[in-house]
């Protein structure tokens, strides 16, 4: 059996892993192991930004499938999941967004975790970004996560926005500065047709270092704790053969929402009834490991088009070909872009801050785990930015290799469905503008037989049968000053030495937006923690 020593191993190369794993090698001279389950991010698809759908569909990502969802009409709530060196940054939509200044300060003042405020993690934000059109004291123009403005806006996308603006959704430039409210292009972490994932950008840099190992195709089963202290991860090879890894300092999880609290669970921190059902040795009971889950959750839209092209077949025939020549020629063109490439924040019942994000879509994405649909087509996608719907998961056994039981709860709160509601109407208002009414027909969904009008009962079931994720589980390991909570302030596993958590999976609440760029800041803060406490 192998049994290396490092001085910290962090668990999980996703987005988090990649960022805390170089950071602790770039400034200290103690040695880092970082642990991947899958490969290391070789698929070329994942480079290319328009191709990130090819990804979600390949070896490198695997859906977690939740239990039949009563609030979903009975349906399981698939959630799509990077298995790939750079995690979801590596398989994602590349919007860059980072929620709302008040989701920050509510993490500090409603939630009671000190030093997370909006006023804290800006600068960190700031610090880590490259951005190729803004600098000012909401941007950073000197870090190594390049983000910039869609390099092949689509017409379609343009027209959506306009008849956002129509319908009076205010015009924006920057989602991501004083005002998160507005409607227009978002800016990305793509950059001259290459994808900016955690791997890429901060990972690869610090490759040639002597005390940085980054381990692929490594699945960590259990941390091996000795009296309250972490000391080892169990894991095992692709071949099954078993590996010990032993950590000096200390083990950091950065597995994310669902392998995090899977990991502590088999370890013995959990609820102790759970775990004596499935004969797992407790160590630590903490009922809120695997509790507190929430996802943004959308209803999409979707129209047919007909007085315009949408990217129906573009990967096909003589137009992918042409689409090819041009990015190989000039990274430039259709392949060169994320192809989610604009949306909106509107606050739709008008208490102050922007409660539904829609993202524009100039073809219709299929449900996870679907092709996107058959037809050129639009979408104008609603979604919820701070849902109060709560799920839970738990173990299934005690064997590392089975799956989570998975409950997701998604619509289990009316405000979730109420908020879903104003984001359908509002979405089918922007549809009705001049300009963009000329160039949809046919209704997909809602179609002619879910009425939508004020006063109908038929559009809450409809959205429950639509709804599906947004690639943005988190919650998991609550960060709280409570004993109840998972971690701490400095994202300490209470009752444990040595073992700390720092992915999504830590958040109190979800952020108003995309999940990428936070679950990088949150792992960069990690880092911060880590080497102050040495």
């Amino acid at each position: 059996m192998s049994q290396p020593e490092f001085d910290y191993v962090v668990v999980g190369g996703g987005a988090a892993g990649c960022v805390l794993a170089a950071r602790l090698a770039a400034d200290s001279d103690c040695s880092v192991a970082l642990i991947e389950q899958g490969r290391k991010d070789t698929n070329r698809w994942i480079h290319i930004p328009a191709t990130f759908f090819k990804v979600l569909q390949s070896r490198d990502a695997e859906v977690v499938m939740s239990e039949p969802d009563p609030t979903l009409g009975g349906l399981p709530f698939p959630v799509p999941q990077g298995r790939v060196l750079g995690g979801g940054s590596s398989v994602n939509a590349m919007i860059y967004m980072r929620g709302q200044a008040r989701d920050y300060d509510d993490w500090q003042n409603v939630h009671g975790c000190a030093g997370w405020s909006w006023r804290d993690v800006l600068p960190v934000f700031r610090r880590q970004e490259k951005n190729r059109r803004i600098d000012n004291e909401y941007h950073g123009t000197k870090g190594r996560l390049v983000v910039g403005d869609p390099t092949a806006p689509h017409p379609v996308s343009k027209a959506l926005i306009e008849a956002a603006q129509s319908a009076g959704v205010p015009a924006t430039e920057d989602f991501n500065g004083a005002e998160q409210e507005g409607a227009g292009w978002y800016q990305v972490t793509a950059d001259h047709g290459q994808r900016q994932s955690a791997a890429h950008c901060f990972l690869r840099p610090e490759l040639p270092r002597e005390n940085l190992s980054v381990l692929t195709g490594l699945c960590a089963e259990r941390i091996r704790i000795t009296g309250r202290r972490a000391t080892a991860i169990e894991a095992r090879g692709r071949d099954g053969t078993p590996v010990v890894i032993t950590a000096r300092k200390e083990i950091i999880l950065t597995a994310g929402s669902f392998e995090s609290p899977k990991l502590l669970l088999l370890s013995g921190i959990g609820p102790a009834d759970i775990l004596t059902r499935f004969g797992v040795e407790l160590v630590q009971d903490a009922q809120e490991v695997g509790a507190n889950y929430q996802d943004h959750v959308g209803a999409p839209v979707t129209r047919r088009l007909i007085g315009a092209k949408g990217l129906h077949k573009a990967d096909k025939g003589l137009a992918a070909l042409g689409h090819g020549v041009m990015y190989l020629l000039a990274r430039k063109g259709l392949l060169a872009s994320n192809l989610l490439d604009a949306g909106a924040c509107v606050d739709t019942n008008e208490a102050g801050r922007p409660d539904v994000q829609f993202n524009f879509a100039p073809f219709a994405p299929g449900a996870p785990g679907h092709p996107p649909l058959d037809f050129h087509a639009l979408q104008v996608h609603p979604m919820t930015m701070r849902p109060k719907s709560r799920g839970r998961l738990t173990l299934a056994s005690s064997n590392p290799a089975d799956g989570i039981r998975f409950k997701a709860s998604m619509l289990e709160d009316q405000s979730d469905i109420d908020t879903l509601r104003r984001g359908v109407r509002l979405a089918e208002e922007m549809l009705l503008q001049p300009g963009i009414r000329d160039i949809v027909g046919e209704a997909v969904w809602p179609g002619p037989d879910i009425l939508t009008a004020v006063g109908s009962d038929a559009l809450d079931e409809a959205i429950r049968r639509q709804a599906r994720t947004i690639f943005h589980p988190a919650g998991t390991c609550r960060m709280g000053p409570d004993r109840h909570a998972v971690v701490d302030a400095r994202l300490r596993v209470n009752g444990v030495d040595n073992l700390r958590v720092a992915d999504c999976s830590i958040m109190p609440a979800l952020v108003s937006g995309n999940t990428n760029a936070p679950t990088m800041m949150i792992a960069d803060r990690a880092a911060d923690f880590i080497l102050a406490d040495g």
